[in-house]
């Protein structure tokens, strides 16, 4: 073949762009038979002008000797952007080539290699990067409007301070710059911020929002990993925090300051640098509850590196520190409070450490001797430090107990617990105080639902079965004469509770043992002794853990809605009302099992139905401490005195929930020792009315409310709340007309005593005299209990202010809402720090909400949304504002606002956003109840698919606050494995156990889900086998 290059005889005309560039001269290939070209004699051809879009190739092409024929070459095509397919984006079709010898050239481009990449722009369309940012990814980008803001504008770009990570190298495809926006409000309020630290460099506030303002630079165009991205940005946060803490002197804002830092190091920083930061950090603040917390969060959720008892004694060092501090003389009283605090809640996560690791028994008696030596001490004994007066320090260390404290007979405790008498909780128990020496034999009787005993040679598939059988008959201590045990971890001696024994609290002490006792057992906090040190439990996913033991049919509820079959079973104690049943979203209200709100007495003894319990799906859950051994507990120390009738209340009510047949008789037994308490006479009322005798109920408030008017002002004041529960009770079962009248006698000295006297009487509405009386007397008793400090009592009078309102204006809820605010104005303006006091009244004002609409009375959505919707913007974790808000959505589906709100406003700005300690919104209730309502939407059109579900739960996992709650993974894995995959769900698993390598539970889900299908025998052994080298608790060994 006769190559055209060597012919100047044929030429071949090629039209190009309108720039005049030429192209390859060789045609494009084709599927069928291409044609030859046209030749064409140069001098036939007759042009009036040359056009400037043709030219003539008097050459070919230079690649055909180097390929050995045109056919061999290959084509060059041509796009938009005059780039060629296959080569770097630098490399194009260029017009200033020589023509003669190269078709392709290096594009003409801006010098970059002295010019530094732009590493932030202002956001010209706030519409532009929004789809960036968005939940969903859209069709169709819109263009991006010229403007004169960008990379190579004229105009100076809006430049951020931070420029680490930017290169000297020239900018290519995979070496681009990558740009990050920030929109005008963000820049803005940056710029302000900075001058806000230029006037005052000590404003630790400032600083945080500065640190806050860097996390939320949103990336555009990132290309590098992800893990990368969160690199660069925590060592440009800690840079920000160690500037601020060379110009804070506050011990709060450095101790704010610390508690970021570190969250940020966790990703930079190694292990043990992280560890000598923390022993710095707390020898500077050693007394800052949040910090000791934050401590304790790094070691057990670094436990895959080291075993469970390395981690237990890193705890007792922790203790042992705490201990040091009490040495220190000229200590101020209010700091040994702090300390003792701190003390209990490192001994709260320690125990639930060793319970949820396997050690229940060790757990357990660890509380049993804290509350023998807190409250059941005996009274001969004496027990004080020598310089400052404070209780003793340690009574089973005796080298310290010589050295700062005397005791008359530092052996006793010793002597009460190895002789094996029935410690606090058991069958029989008598307590410390009443120890004699010698009668240990006759009084400890245990049963032996334990004794059962695992095989050596179970094989894996069933070893679970076999292991959780064991597991879930023996959780006490056992005696050490006991035959039929042959775990010595069962048999718990006073050597062993020693490392972890503190001193006796004072009194001002004792509301924050209970409560951490309580918060052990994973039951609700009890009113009146709710510290707001000890509120911060409430929000810890180390110790709301309560899902992990969920094995019942309650776990299942996460994942579909109960049809209106199901609310007449077991689990809802079947008192639904025939209206309740009409409505199947009524009843779903109350399902969602966490509890976090404020607990007054219409929660502890609500029936199921009717208001949110404060016991939730406790009474339903296997827990491995034994529910009767919780009651025996909290009743010998009722017994003792402890609490007052703040706890004296609260068992009445935990008995209800365990053994409603006897708790009357509790309660009789207990008005005799206290024939003056109304409190208890009131809580006596809400038991019959759960119990369902209605008319008895009625008696006892109406006689214990005349018999108020013969006792002392300090014990009549509590009489308020006879009237509350009997206004609520007739306005829940619908007896509007009854509450009015009942309401209307409040003042009156000659108020009737029998409930017969109010048949046929008819309320007068237009009774201004009666109104103004009633509104008067209230107004007065508020007032009252104000000046004496007692708000709670406040909100009880202001209650029935808002209720007579309510009723005497024809359910007007407008009217009753306006009552609201005047009350809470005036409450906020006596008491402004109470931020529990407003809740509770916001919780009152919403059970009102729930009857109006659940009694069919007309309402407006509208009004009730805006309601919840200003509640839970002041209180974001609020599970009653959040459930009501919810219910009140399900009704409507034109807008998705439960899953705006929950983004917007409760799980915005994890970091910053709380003011208070207790009020953060890295919230673990709020991430379960994100999640909870993703998994009931009514259908695919508002999201409700598996993907988004799983977004759900990636969004919490991934979050500070929950991704090492045992729970959560918990529920995630049974999620996935109940989809059928269990690819995903292996996968789910094992993450699980590097989030959470403590938790025994975690690892038995392969037992019990993969035995089947996911897993072999090999892979069972290796995990069984992880769980040996963590030293979890295995009671039947392979």
């Amino acid at each position: 073949m006769e190559d055209r290059t060597n012919n100047p005889e044929q030429m071949t005309f090629w039209k190009t762009q309108e720039d005049g560039i030429t192209m390859s001269s060789r045609p494009r290939k084709s599927r069928h038979t291409p044609s030859p070209p046209v030749a064409i004699d140069e001098q036939s051809v007759q042009w009036e002008e040359p056009p400037a879009s043709f030219t003539i190739d008097v050459k070919g092409d230079a690649r055909n000797l180097e390929y050995g024929s045109r056919h061999r070459v290959p084509s060059y095509y041509r796009p938009s952007t005059r780039n060629v397919l296959g080569s770097r984006t630098t490399l194009g079709d260029n017009e200033r080539a020589h023509r003669d010898k190269d078709l392709i050239s290096r594009k003409p481009r801006l010098n970059l290699k002295h010019q530094k990449p732009v590493r932030i722009i202002r956001k010209a369309d706030a519409t532009f990067s929004d789809h960036y940012v968005a939940d969903f990814v859209p069709l169709h980008l819109p263009k991006r409007e010229k403007t004169r803001e960008g990379p190579f504008c004229r105009r100076r770009p809006s430049y951020s301070p931070v420029t680490e990570g930017t290169t000297d190298e020239p900018s290519s495809d995979e070496d681009a710059p990558q740009f990050l926006t920030l929109d005008g409000d963000m820049q803005q309020e940056r710029a302000n911020v900075t001058r806000s630290l230029d006037r005052n460099a000590a404003d630790w506030h400032a600083w945080m929002r500065l640190v806050e303002l860097q996390d939320r630079i949103d990336g555009f165009s990132l290309s590098g990993s992800i893990n990368v991205k969160w690199r660069s940005n925590a060592e440009v946060c800690l840079s920000i925090y160690d500037k601020a803490l060379r110009n804070v002197t506050d011990l709060e804002g450095r101790a704010q300051l610390y508690l970021g830092m570190m969250s940020k190091a966790l990703i930079v920083w190694e292990r043990n640098k992280i560890l000598s930061k923390w022993q710095t950090i707390l020898g500077q603040c050693p007394l800052h509850l949040q910090l000791w917390k934050k401590y304790s969060d790094f070691h057990q959720s670094t436990l895959s590196g080291t075993t469970l008892e390395e981690t237990r004694k890193q705890f007792l060092e922790n203790l042992a520190t705490l201990q040091e501090l009490k040495h220190h003389a000229k200590r101020p009283p209010a700091e040994f409070s702090k300390i003792y605090t701190v003390q209990i809640y490192v001994l709260l996560r320690l125990s639930l450490l060793l319970s949820e690791g396997g050690y229940s028994e060790i757990a357990v008696a660890t509380w049993q001797a804290l509350l023998e030596v807190g409250f059941n001490k005996p009274t001969h004994l004496s027990i004080s430090g020598p310089t400052t007066g404070q209780p003793g320090i340690e009574l089973l260390n005796h080298a310290r107990v010589a050295d700062s404290v005397t005791i008359e007979t530092p052996s006793t405790f010793e002597h009460f617990w190895d002789s094996e008498v029935p410690r606090i909780g058991e069958p029989n128990a008598k307590g410390w105080s009443s120890f004699k020496n010698g009668e240990g034999e006759q009084w400890r009787s245990l049963s032996t639902e334990g004794a059962a005993s695992g095989n050596d040679s179970t094989i894996i598939k069933t070893w679970g079965d076999v292991e959780r059988r064991v597991s879930g008959s023996s959780h006490m201590p056992v005696r050490t004469t006991d035959d039929s045990f042959d775990d010595p971890y069962r048999v718990i001696l006073s050597s062993d509770v020693q490392s972890a024994m503190i001193g006796p609290p004072t009194p001002s002490d004792h509301g924050t043992l209970l409560s951490a006792f309580l918060c052990f057992c994973h039951l609700p906090p009890c009113p009146g002794l709710w510290t707001n040190e000890s509120r911060v439990w409430n929000s810890d996913q180390f110790v709301q853990n309560q899902a992990l033991y969920d094995h019942s049919r309650l776990a299942m509820s996460w994942l579909e809605k109960p049809s209106v079959s199901e609310l007449n079973n077991d689990d809802l104690n079947g008192d639904i009302t025939p209206s309740q049943l009409r409505d199947s979203s009524l009843p779903h209200v109350f399902q969602f099992p966490l509890v976090n709100f404020e607990i007054s007495s219409e929660s502890l003894f609500t029936s199921a139905g009717q208001w949110f319990s404060a016991f939730g799906s406790w009474g339903n859950i296997p827990f491995p401490i034994p529910k009767d051994f919780v009651l025996r507990t909290l009743q010998l120390l009722v017994v003792r005195g402890v609490g007052g009738d703040d706890l004296a209340e609260y068992v009445l009510a935990l008995e209800l929930q365990i053994s409603p047949a006897t708790v009357r008789k509790s309660a009789k037994s207990l008005l005799k020792r206290r024939p003056s308490s109304l409190r208890l006479y009131n809580a006596f009322t809400l038991i019959d009315h759960y119990l369902g005798n209605t008319e008895a109920a009625y008696q006892v408030c109406d006689t214990a409310i005349h018999m108020s008017t013969q006792l002392g002002d300090t014990t009549r004041r509590d009489a308020i709340l006879l009237w509350r529960s009997r206004a609520w009770q007739h306005l829940t079962t619908g007896q509007a007309a009854t509450a009015l009248v009942r309401l209307l006698d409040y003042g009156l000295e000659d108020a009737p005593e029998e409930t017969s006297e109010v048949t046929g009487r008819v309320p007068d509405h237009t009774s201004s005299t009666a109104r103004l009386r009633l509104r008067n007397a209230l107004t007065a008793g508020r007032d009252c209990m104000l000046s004496m400090s007692l708000p709670t009592h406040a909100v009880y009078f202001s209650d029935l202010l808002v209720l007579a309102d309510y009723l005497t204006n024809d359910l007007s809820l407008e009217t009753a809402l306006s009552t609201f605010k005047t009350n809470l104005y005036r409450i906020y303006d006596k008491t402004p720090s109470a931020r529990a006091i407003e809740a509770l009244f916001r919780q009152s004002f919403a059970r009102l909400l729930f009857i109006h609409i659940s009694q069919r009375h007309p309402y407006s959505p509208a009004f009730i949304r805006s309601f919840l919707a200003e509640s839970i913007a002041v209180f974001p974790h609020n599970t009653i504002f959040l459930s009501l808000y919810a219910w009140n959505e399900s009704k409507f589906r034109i807008e998705d606002r439960v899953r705006g709100i929950l983004r917007e406003t409760v799980l915005a700005n994890h970091q910053h956003c709380g003011q208070h300690e207790d009020d953060g919104s890295d919230h673990i209730a709020t991430h379960f109840f994100a999640i909870y309502t993703d998994m009931h939407r009514r259908g695919l059109f508002l999201g409700s698919n598996h993907n988004a579900i799983r977004g759900s739960f990636e969004r919490a996992l991934s979050s500070e606050g929950a991704a090492h709650s045992a729970g959560l993974w918990k529920l995630y894995f049974l999620f996935e494995h109940g989809k059928g995959d269990p690819k995903r769900a292996k996968e789910v698993f094992w993450r699980a156990v590097g989030a959470c390598p403590w938790a025994k539970e975690i690892y038995m889900l392969a037992f019990e889900y993969f035995r089947e299908d996911g897993m072999d025998e090999g892979e069972l052994r290796s995990v069984y086998d992880l769980m040996v080298r963590r030293e979890l608790r295995i009671r039947v060994a392979l």
